[in-house]
């Protein structure tokens, strides 16, 4: 194989997107290493390796961004152009169809609340989707 090989439209894509997702595995990963541990209000992240773990797991990790870079150039694999509005727009309808899923109606699959139950639910999620709704 040369040094600068050219593949199909169809290859190229499809390796673009292994690609892309390699690097913002390789991303979060090492936020998660470097983090050493995460307190958010819906997660804990706990400390479970040791620093010499740690720094051979961030190693491999700069080895595998460093392959992946390799592997890009060396099938020069297109860049892929998004634009803010679109990540943001992608992310809320994400969003928001995740909240109408979590109303009373929208989760009377897993079994009916009581009529009080589902209207706090219905009140709490419904503030969510306003403000989603909001920033659309």
């Amino acid at each position: 194989m040369t040094k600068n090989t050219v593949l199909p439209a169809d290859h190229q894509r499809i390796l673009g997107v292994t690609a892309r997702t390699v690097e913002e595995t390789v991303n979060e990963l090492e936020e998660l290493l470097q983090a050493r541990g995460i307190e958010r209000l819906t997660t804990t992240v706990k400390t479970t390796f040791t620093e010499k773990r740690r720094e051979k797991l961030l190693t491999s990790l700069n080895a595998l961004r460093q392959a992946n870079e390799e592997m890009v150039n060396k099938f020069h694999l297109p860049r892929s152009v998004v634009t803010e509005d679109q990540i943001v727009s992608a992310a809320l309808v994400t969003l928001w169809t995740i909240l109408i899923d979590s109303t009373a109606k929208g989760s009377k699959g897993y079994g009916q609340l009581e009529p009080g139950v589902a209207a706090e639910l219905d009140s709490s999620v419904g503030k969510l989707i306003s403000i989603v709704d909001e920033l659309t």
